[in-house]
Parts: structure tokens; sequence; C-alpha cells
């Protein structure tokens, strides 16, 4: 990866900071955009809101590395020619440590853009009516803790900012404990749950703005991760009456023509084209190679470090589908191709995960779940990234009702998203096997979309599963260092960067770093 996609995670951004700044040249010419102009209209603020979406791109167009490879789903393919990846495979590794960077976080990025906004709300006070009001404030609100719980699962105790940063002594603060980063979380959901209207379908599709059911979704997640599981199922109950539905297809959710979709709760929008919004997935996780004509319909060179061979599926993930679970064949492809003189990969032909490769023919899997082709532009799509789907709710109400002693409550909720799989109900009435059904198929319905790896933690399951997935994967790679796959629990967190301590030594480091 580019060291350009690695940013400074616990100081907020200058470009924030500097913007916000006045000059002692307080005249504003008109036609111009500055602080004081700009946030006194309906208008400014609105734009100011899709600004503070902006993040979301940044953040997932990296999260698969540090969340989806960090777990057993997704690995990548070693490239012996060309080694500037070495940062991102530390960190599927388990060899990161405080010199390396890891790829772009930008919550605190839109962090600061949340309260800026949050901030001039309140000095406007007339003009905005008291529903776009309650609108603008819901979705702010919601995007910040949305935010801080990304970062404080990465990185475990955070500087707190609720206010627009100004100043230097107002950018480094000290991190505050992982119960107050949540505390404030809570509460930031809680506020934006009571000011947000559920989901409108227009035709089957949403506007793609946050609503009551994503907050409702994610602040239960957030009340599953702290074992709150009371808290967290009328939550999940309440999506439930919102208007979402499983698509009939699997293969179907994750095409552009349902983005923001009955199914879609929450999802990272993206636009092709020159202005900077296209999505570039695809192109990390179809194998690397000089020639991508004969994938993407497009010519493209991925086999350079910075482009294909990521989140690259694993045997241990395409092992544990069932038989006849359709997902398997819409979540995974196969690139059938051969070597050339140069020993570089050339794919043929786009094959099923269900038609193996014969005899002497190389062949690569990669994920199909973002695979639409043709393409017409290079590196450039307009795949969206979902957050949350309605599956997903589906499975976390399961949970949480089985976590309560419930099974039987929670076997409809389960058996609703393996009906669709093509897959027999289950009827496991015991608690514990209930508990491994639903991981199981939370694992299979949610692969590549970046849950496996809190998943694994939420549930105290990451140091055994990887320390036993790590087992294999020395025995498998000669390149892996006997130290790779060291997981303990000081590496569920990643480490401050060294630059950041730097800067603010009172930020202090995590523990195994």
């Amino acid at each position: 990866m580019q060291q350009s996609k690695y940013i400074m995670l616990f100081g907020v951004l200058m470009v924030a900071i500097s913007s916000c700044k006045k000059d002692f040249l307080t005249l504003y010419p008109q036609g111009n955009i500055n602080e004081g102009t700009f946030y006194k209209t309906t208008g400014d603020f609105q734009e100011a809101l899709t600004g503070a979406y902006g993040p979301l791109r940044d953040a997932a167009n990296n999260a698969f590395y540090i969340e989806e490879m960090r777990a057993d789903n997704a690995y990548y393919t070693y490239n012996p020619k060309d080694r500037g990846s070495v940062a991102a495979e530390k960190v599927a590794d388990y060899l990161d440590d405080v010199s390396d960077g890891v790829p772009g976080i930008a919550g605190f990025n839109g962090i600061q853009r949340t309260n800026v906004i949050l901030d001039r709300l309140k000095t406007v006070t007339t003009g905005i009516p008291d529903s776009v009001r309650r609108q603008i404030t819901g979705e702010a609100e919601a995007l910040r803790a949305h935010y801080y719980f990304e970062l404080v699962r990465l990185f475990g105790k955070l500087p707190v900012y609720l206010h627009e940063v100004k100043d230097n002594t107002s950018a480094f603060l000290n991190r505050s404990s992982v119960d107050s980063v949540y505390g404030q979380i809570i509460a930031d959901f809680t506020d934006a749950l009571g000011l947000l209207n559920t989901p409108a379908f227009i035709n089957g599709a949403q506007s793609g703005h946050i609503t009551k059911g994503m907050v409702a979704t994610e602040l239960g997640l957030v009340y599953l991760t702290l074992k709150q599981y009371d808290k967290a199922t009328p939550l999940f109950q309440s999506v439930t009456q919102m208007g979402y539905s499983l698509l009939p297809n699997y293969a179907d959710v994750f095409t552009t023509a349902n983005e923001n979709g009955r199914e879609s709760i929450f999802e990272v929008n993206y636009k092709a084209g020159t202005d900077g919004q296209s999505s570039p997935f695809i192109y990390r996780f179809i194998p690397g190679t000089p020639h991508s004509l004969n994938i993407l319909g497009v010519d493209f060179n991925t086999s350079n470090a910075n482009y294909g061979g990521w989140n690259v599926p694993t045997q241990n993930l395409v092992s544990t589908y069932e038989a006849g679970d359709r997902r398997l064949d819409a979540s995974i492809a196969v690139a059938k191709g051969h070597l050339d003189a140069n020993t570089d990969f050339q794919p043929d032909s786009v094959a099923s995960i269900l038609n193996p490769p014969t005899a002497g023919e190389q062949s690569r899997n990669f994920i199909r779940k973002y695979f639409h082709p043709p393409y017409n532009l290079q590196n450039n799509t307009d795949q969206d990234w979902y957050w949350y789907r309605y599956s997903d709710v589906l499975l976390m109400l399961a949970e949480s009702l089985n976590e309560q002693g419930q099974t039987g409550a929670a076997l409809p909720y389960l058996n609703q998203v393996r009906a669709r799989a093509g897959l027999a109900a289950s009827s496991v009435t015991d608690q514990a096997t209930l508990r491994t059904v639903i991981a199981h198929e939370r694992r299979v319905e949610l692969a590549f979309e970046n849950h496996r790896w809190f998943d694994l933690i939420r549930t105290g399951q990451a140091v055994s599963v990887m320390s036993a997935y790590g087992v294999t994967q020395r025995a498998t790679y000669s390149y892996l260092l006997p130290t790779a796959y060291t997981v303990t629990d000081n590496r569920l967190i990643y480490a401050v960067p060294f630059r950041e301590t730097q800067v603010n030594p009172a930020l202090g480091q995590n523990l195994g770093y």
C-alpha cells in the first residue's frame, strides 16, 4: 500500500483546524465560501452534512485490510516481485508494531466535521425549520457515534472530541477510558434515535442518508458488544418493523441496481467518475495480473502491490460452507488461467467456485460479491459498500435472544437467513450449540463485509480461533516468520501510531506494543 494511505489517527486533521481560523482580515467577499458566509442557511448545513459522510468512503476503502484480513476469512497473495505492501501484510500476519501505519482510518476527520456542524447549528437560531434542524442534528450525532464506535473497537482508549477544534490546544487531548468512549457513543445514538425518522422507500429505494433504522441497528450492536443483551433486543426488534426485508436472491443484494434497497440499513455510497467518489474494491480483490481484461472487461495492471491480490478468500472459509449453500457461489469466484514466461498469472476466464480447475490449470479465488462486469473505467466503479444489512440484524437479534436463554425465540430469525440460502431450518435447542450455529451463519452470510474480526472479539473467540488458524498459516506459507500469528489479548486492538505519541506523549501506548 502507498504510504499516502496511512493517516494520523489521534491528531485531528490540520486542514479542518486551519479552515476555521480567522485571519486578521475579516472581510468576506460575496461569492466566497468561508466561516463568515457559510453555516448560515439550511443549504449550508445540508452541504456540510454531505461532507461529514465523505470520510466513510476513506474508511471503507481500507477497512478490509485491518478488519476482514485480520481474521480467518481473507488473506493476501504474497508478491515476491513487489514488496511495497509489507505494512499491510504485517497487519494480516500479526507482525505490525508502533512504527507501522495501518490502512487509513478517517474517523477523526469525520468527527471533526460533525462537531463543526453541531456547534455551528446552535448559533443559528432562525431560518432553519425545526424538522430540518432535527434531521441534521440526528444524522450528525449518528455519524459521530459511528466513527467513535469504529475507532474504539480498533484502538481502545481515545481522545473524545465533542466540539469544533479551533487551535492546537484543543486538538491534542488525552485519551479517555473505553467506558467513557462507549458512554458518549450511546448518548449520541440515543439522542439521534429520537430525532430521526424510519426509512422511506420510494420504488424500493432509500435516499442513502442515515435513518432511525441505522441508529437502532448500530446502537443495538453497541449493546451486544457490551453484553447488555436486554437493551440490544428491543432495538433489533424495532428494526424488523421498519419495512426492511431480505431480497429473495442472495446474489442480487450486491448488484448496483439494488443499492440502498430494502435489505440495506447503512451503506457507503460511491459514484464512478472523475470527482473522487468512485470505489476501487474489485481492482483490489481480483488476482494480481498484468492484464485484467479477461476478468473485468477492461485492461488494467493489478500485479503491483497497490492493487490485486488482497482480501483473498481463504480455504478455511470455503470449507465451512454447508452443502447446497447458495451463498458460496454468490460470494466467491475463480479466475482460471496460466502462468506466462515471467511467472505472472494471466487469467483466461472467470468460473464458478463449484467448477474446480482441471489438472494443470492455474486458478485464483477472489470475491464475487463485488464483481459485476463489464467495467469501462480503470480502477473506478460505483459499487457501494454495505455496513449493515437486514440479514445482519436478524442474526444479531437471534444472538441477543439466545444469550438471554430464549433459544426458541431466536430460531425464526436465524432460519429466515438460512431459508434464503437454500438450507434447512435449524431446530437446535441447546444454547451453547445455537451460539455456535449463529456464529457460523454470520461468518458465511456476512463474509467479506468486515464483520468477522469484530464478531470473534465480541464472542471471546479471537485469540483461540486465530492462534489455531495461525498454526495452519505458518505451515502453509514458508515466507511467514515464526513469530507470525502470535495472537494475544493485547493484539485485539492496534497500536497508537508512533508519530502520534511523539507529538503528544500523554497519549501513552496500548499494552503489548
